[in-house]
């Protein structure tokens, strides 16, 4: 590994596998990093029921902090103690924090702690600031915005965006500062892997949360299985329950009667992600909401074309012939759906392959973690933006 003279510290509100998308691309970016000029250590919060952990293959061993429950309201005081211990560990580097999500204590504490310290630091918001995810529960969010959230970003050093769609969200907020568009990475085979010709099922895999639309995907799939020349094929929604939302999906599903080519699956183990995609025909993410969708990424590097929603920052898909985007309306997914399935295997393995070489050539973490460490440098040290930095 090259010496360092700068290090960013990475904080985040949990590594759990349950913690969904952030969890898994820190993970990653940390583990990218270690191959650039730029040190790396990592802060995540923990609880004790967490369950399973993705941690980084290569690099920073994490520092947990426990969150301590006081009437109520979880706090994170460990954060600023942690801070202070990393900085002590690298003695004469310039540091910066990089703290990943907005409203949680955690990120709470991870900001606290950058300004007890008097450190610079950026902010990845995760798509916490689309229109949809700061209209849900809208009344808690605006007490936060005024109490802390609008304060905490507009002091940020810069944020970071996925993809020009969470670019443009966050401009509407925040008119001057500084926005790099870095997208997601994702690990990506050689060669596309083998799934089944023969599958006639559809999935999606996610977490169960209302933001993700699958009441509106089992109004489409009703019209889909209404049709005979889609007899046989089955609908699997995978992924940890959030909210209670499984069971108003399950109920859904029962009220449109679909329990016979629906399963609901639950959480799936990271290990397992391989063969569930393998035994699919298709992806699909309905969402009304995402800052980059980092499973349509997955599912195209393991060889299966997609159907994304508008929510998702995915229009390449058409172009590059690797699937559909399309509004997050019953009736578009259901249009959508029944091209997909009218199709041969064959041709459908086709977009698979091709999505799976876009993904290689766009997404891969080598190029990720150049263009962080730019930003990284460049807040540090100033001079011209990187031309990926909006400012």
């Amino acid at each position: 590994m090259t010496p360092t003279t700068t290090t960013a510290i990475q904080t985040v509100g949990s590594l759990a596998e349950r913690a969904g998308g952030p969890a898994r691309t820190v993970s990653s970016l940390c583990t990218a990093l270690e191959r650039t000029d730029i040190g790396i250590a990592l802060v995540s919060g923990t609880t004790a029921d967490e369950g399973a952990r993705i941690l980084p293959e290569h690099g920073p061993v994490p520092r947990f902090v426990p969150g301590m429950r006081t009437f109520g309201i979880t706090r994170y005081p460990g954060f600023t103690a942690a801070v202070g211990a990393l900085i002590a560990a690298h003695p004469g580097e310039r540091l910066l924090l990089h703290d990943n999500g907005i409203w949680s204590p955690t990120n709470i504490a991870a900001i606290a702690a950058a300004r007890t310290h008097r450190l610079p630091y950026v902010i990845s918001p995760h798509g916490m600031l689309e229109p949809w995810a700061l209209a849900y529960k809208a009344g808690r969010k605006k007490l936060a915005w005024w109490a802390y959230q609008r304060r905490a970003l507009a002091g940020s050093a810069g944020l970071l965006a996925t993809a020009d769609q969470e670019r443009d969200a966050i401009r509407r907020l925040f008119p001057r500062l500084p926005i790099a568009v870095i997208a997601n990475g994702v690990d990506c085979p050689e060669a596309p892997p083998a799934t089944d010709p023969a599958s006639k099922t559809v999935l999606f895999l996610s977490r169960v949360h209302p933001k993700k639309n699958l009441i509106g995907l089992l109004d489409a799939w009703a019209r889909i299985v209404a049709r005979p020349e889609f007899a046989g094929w089955r609908l699997d929604i995978a992924g940890p329950d959030e909210l209670g939302h499984t069971a108003e999906v399950r109920r859904h599903a029962e009220r449109l009667g679909l329990t016979g080519s629906v399963t609901l699956l639950g959480a799936v183990a990271d290990a397992d992600k391989a063969a569930v995609f393998a035994r699919s025909a298709l992806f699909i993410l309905p969402s009304f909401s995402e800052n980059f969708g980092i499973v349509v990424a997955e599912a195209l590097a393991a060889g299966l074309p997609v159907i994304a929603a508008h929510g998702a920052p995915w229009g390449e898909l058409p172009a590059r012939g690797a699937g559909w985007w399309v509004p997050p309306e019953p009736a578009a997914l259901a249009d959508a759906l029944a091209a997909a399935l009218a199709l041969p295997a064959a041709e459908r393995r086709a977009m698979g392959e091709r999505g799976h070489g876009y993904v290689q050539a766009a997404f891969g973490w080598e190029r990720i973690a150049v263009q962080t460490a730019g930003f990284y440098r460049w807040v540090i040290q100033g001079g011209k933006a990187p031309d990926f930095v909006d400012v």
